[in-house]
């Protein structure tokens, strides 16, 4: 079952999230000579994306991120002139820290900007397509504000869905039309597993944490009695076993009630070595080999642990009997005397259906697109999609002869109905 969250509309972007404002923090103070103090805390930038099985990557050059606050100019939080290219396929099980930024002023917002200035379609033969962007810049536009609050951390989730926004125009030609789902993440949500690479500075054994250097800022990573460490040959370990300058990889998620001075990150798993993803569709699993084949058609028998972890591609925990045959699955193993061994199984929910074309009915309860009748899943979205927009509507402003794209479950039986979970409406360019 595809678990549903409850989430914002961004313009440019679908931005979907269950958001918790947080309450308003320290404001400006003055110093003695009368000069303004202005507070500020940090914002961290999540990025990951939804399955799509068209391409072997999809590759997208970010060159900056800006916090917007109404009648004000951007405030740049990130920028990169020759950019950071993300390639979104690699992130289907998982949210990846793209950037931490300190020192962000303190204030209400109500406006993300992402400057793009290219998106490239790997093909599984390496051949490459680039995508037209075209205002090279996509405005986040909430429904309502949110507030960075002085010394502390916001976390904002950026879910990609590239098989949404990649729209062939014609034979190898294609238009981004941006959809993005966002979380602003809270203690009840999480997001995603995060994956954080680094190195160990210092470790303080009596309360089971240690101090984690990545990218210039240190994390404190704090374990308990479920977390499972894995040693550099695939094998169980302890906490007593990592040392300073060990290079580890942190699995979990952001804590997101405490100061940003020293960013505070719950482990459920810390993996010690040179691990890899790998990623692919589930063939098979047993009590302790489970085997996948990835995207070249490669096969992968890889051991299991009775410590191996299971989650699923929202980081919630399941039992390793949820496993399904079909399933897509990223597995971070490592090599050992040419075997691979699992610390982690991150196991996706099956490809989402689509149907596309011509509006040519509308009835009390069902559709009718390009001859096929569709109706609402238990819970439904309605969206306009522009060039570099995309508004939030509702099912009365759908009309006869809109051009539309629904995603839900097809089923085998033509006669039952496609249920969708989300439809959008192509805007006349």
């Amino acid at each position: 079952m595809i678990q549903q969250r409850s989430r914002w509309v961004l313009g440019a972007l679908v931005l979907v999230s269950s958001l918790l404002l947080f309450a308003c923090g320290g404001s400006g103070g003055s110093s003695g000579d009368n000069s303004r103090t202005v507070s500020t805390g940090s914002v961290g930038i999540l990025v990951t994306d939804a399955p799509s099985d068209d391409f072997k990557a999809i590759e997208v050059t970010v060159n900056g991120i800006s916090l917007i606050a109404e009648d004000s100019d951007p405030i740049e939080i990130w920028s990169s002139a020759d950019g950071e290219i993300i390639d979104l396929l690699s992130l289907e099980t998982e949210a990846m820290l793209f950037t931490m930024v300190k020192d962000v002023q303190v204030g209400w917002y109500n406006k993300i900007r992402l400057n793009i200035s290219k998106v490239e379609l790997v093909n599984f033969d390496d051949t490459r397509i680039e995508v037209d962007v075209p205002s090279g810049k996509i405005d986040l536009n909430p429904r309502g504000t949110f507030y960075v609050n002085a010394d502390e951390l916001l976390l904002l989730q950026l879910d990609f869905d590239a098989k949404k926004s990649i729209h062939l125009v014609n034979a190898n030609h294609y238009r981004l039309r941006p959809v993005v789902f966002v979380d602003i993440l809270t203690t009840a949500d999480m997001g995603r597993l995060v994956h954080l690479p680094g190195t160990i500075i210092s470790i303080d054994t009596d309360n089971s944490q240690f101090v984690l250097l990545h990218e210039a800022i240190q994390y404190l990573i704090r374990s308990d009695s479920e977390t499972v460490f894995f040693g550099p040959y695939g094998e169980p370990i302890a906490f007593g076993d990592l040392a300073v300058d060990d290079s580890v990889i942190a699995v979990g998620h952001f804590q997101l009630d405490s100061d940003d001075s020293h960013p505070k990150f719950d482990a459920v798993l810390v993996e010690q070595g040179d691990y890899q993803n790998v990623r692919g569709s589930l063939v098979a699993v047993d009590e302790g080999i489970l085997k996948l084949i990835d995207a070249e058609n490669q096969e992968w028998w890889i051991y299991l642990d009775d410590k191996t972890a299971f989650y699923d591609c929202l980081g919630e925990p399941i039992d390793r009997s949820e496993l399904v045959t079909g399933q897509r699955v990223a597995v971070d193993v490592v090599e050992n005397n040419q075997n691979y061994y699992a610390a982690l199984v991150v196991a996706c929910p099956e490809t989402v259906d689509s149907l596309s074309g011509e509006l040519e009915s509308i009835d009390t309860t069902t559709l009718t697109v390009e001859g096929q009748c569709a109706e609402e899943a238990s819970r439904a979205s309605y969206y306009l999609l522009g060039e570099d927009s995309l508004t939030e509507i509702t099912r009365d402003d759908l009309q006869v002869d809109d051009i539309v794209l629904l995603f839900g479950v097809e089923d085998a039986d033509p006669a039952v109905c496609f249920a969708y979970r989300q439809l959008f409406i192509i805007a006349d360019e």
